[in-house]
């Protein structure tokens, strides 16, 4: 059969950079970018932590990789099940996590997030949803309504807008091969070849590629390992993920301190006498929604909370260039600037006993209107944020809805609930793989390790604000997680016997 000549989506959405390379080094020497490749890269930051480990857990034109600890605690989530959880939209909020910032990244040309964009609905009862009071809008499909019924009538808000990006229409920027971005100036240009060292102006070529999403991908994949990415992309890319696994990084930087005010959660802990490796911990369901939470924090809020210092060097420059780029030439706005740079969790994903500095984005108030037109009198719904309406002249009621939370067993509006039911207890690895506690389970793991049982010994170990961000910051980069993020925070109380 002939080919119908229909070009391919990856075909279609390609943007193109201009890359000066270095040709007797096979190096990069910076890029030159417009405003569609430097959204997508600002994307990153956007980026909710369990969305980054099931994108790089995908094919592209590099393998799959694994991210520190991430990658294992969003399997375990996964083969989780939901009866561990307190409700069935808990697992999909987990796997699924969306990003508080979505309306700025929806009309990019190279958008890599697949999660869905945030729907609305209201209760299939139609009468149910007219009344003027103590009527519920949901967030997320097939909840349950106070009335019993399923929550599936698909709403669309009045005025719901879509931003255009990040940074402005004309801007054009300097991308390093770390990933810092840079204003594009000549000045800067002739500053980053001397820092290079670049002797021979005849061994520098410009080329240009044409970046699609999957490559986009490939990218960030490669800043999350390499601290040359867009060298190893344009020379190595298929050569460069053993040599930059995380698996085999063995160093944890620690920042600064932060404010260890609040509550605190105790866990139990097995340490081998020998090396001070944790092999297991078993805790409350408090301590597993805090690891739970990890997969829904957006990588630009976990760079907010660790002080710009992730040990992800080249995600730590791109965070840092935000803070160096004029919202008067180059961003769009000095709001847009501060949202970039300390990005909140999603509206609905954060919960009341969460220890870690994070906020969590605002839902405007949202309106039932009930109206009929001149031409049709039969009640149609509008879902709107104000209390009056001009559009519509034949309302008859508006009510003031409230939103239900996805993480309710009762279908309330606000529970403030975390992901993990409980009472229960939880067994955690050291690289955050959380189950739910077997002691059959715990046993079958120790021998597996090859631990002689005369080496273990057991602890229990306070985690506060400083704890659990060490455990965060080793997440990124170690599948030791509990021993790297918290060996050098606390000091460990043995168990009375």
């Amino acid at each position: 059969m002939a080919a119908t000549g229909t070009l391919s989506d990856e075909q279609v959405h390609k943007v193109p950079i201009k890359v000066l390379v270095d040709k007797t080094k096979n190096k990069v020497l910076f890029a030159e970018a417009r405003k569609d490749f430097v959204d997508v890269l600002l994307t990153f930051l956007t980026l909710p932590l369990g969305t980054i480990a099931r994108l790089v857990a995908k094919e592209s034109n590099i393998q799959p990789v694994k991210v520190g600890s991430l990658s294992s605690l969003y399997e375990s989530v996964s083969h989780l099940e939901e009866e561990h959880l307190w409700t069935q939209t808990c697992k999909e909020m987990l796997l699924q996590p969306r990003s508080s910032m979505e309306s700025y990244c929806q009309k990019l040309k190279l958008n890599i997030d697949d999660t869905g964009p945030t729907n609305y609905f209201l209760c299939e009862n139609l009468e149910c949803s007219k009344k003027q009071s103590g009527s519920f809008l949901s967030l997320f499909r097939n909840q349950r309504c106070s009335c019993g019924k399923l929550m599936n009538r698909v709403m669309s808000p009045e005025n719901l807008t879509l931003e255009n990006g990040f940074v402005k229409e004309t801007a054009t920027f300097i991308i390093c091969d770390d990933l810092s971005v840079l204003p594009n100036v000549l000045g800067t240009s002739v500053d980053l070849l001397r820092k290079l060292g670049v002797k021979d102006m005849k061994a520098i070529e410009d080329q240009t590629v044409d970046i699609s999403r999957r490559e986009v991908v490939d990218l960030l994949k490669l800043s999350l390992l390499s601290k040359t990415p867009l060298t190893d992309f344009i020379f190595e890319k298929k050569l460069c993920v053993d040599k930059f696994n995380p698996i085999n990084q063995s160093w944890f930087e620690i920042g600064e301190e932060s404010s260890d005010e609040g509550r605190r959660l105790d866990v139990r802990v097995l340490v081998r006498k020998s090396n001070k490796k944790i092999l297991l911990a078993d805790a409350e369901e408090d301590f597993a929604d805090l690891l739970f939470s990890f997969l829904t924090l957006p990588l630009g809020g976990v760079l907010h909370m660790l002080d710009g210092c992730s040990s992800l060097s080249c995600i730590d420059k791109l965070y840092k260039s935000i803070s160096e780029l004029s919202p008067e030439r180059y961003l769009m706005s000095q709001g847009l600037k501060d949202e970039l740079a300390n990005p909140k969790c999603s509206p609905q994903f954060s919960f009341d006993k969460q220890i870690l500095p994070i906020g969590e984005a605002c839902l405007p108030v949202y309106y039932c209107k009930t109206y009929h037109t001149y031409t049709n009198p039969e009640y149609r719904l509008a879902l709107t944020t104000s209390p009056q309406s001009s559009y519509y002249r034949y309302y008859d009621e508006d009510g003031r809805l409230k939103i239900l939370d996805p993480k309710s067993p009762i279908g309330d509006s606000r529970s403030g609930g975390g992901f993990a039911k409980g009472p229960s207890m939880y067994m955690v690895t050291d690289d955050l793989v959380v189950t739910p506690m077997s002691s059959c389970s715990g046993v079958s793991y120790l021998k597996r390790s090859e631990v002689p049982l005369s080496d273990l010994e057991e602890r229990v170990i306070s985690i506060g604000v400083k704890e659990g961000l060490g455990i965060l910051k080793a997440s990124l980069t170690s599948t030791s997680a509990l021993t790297d993020g918290i060996k050098q925070l606390t000091k460990s109380i043995k168990l009375e016997t």
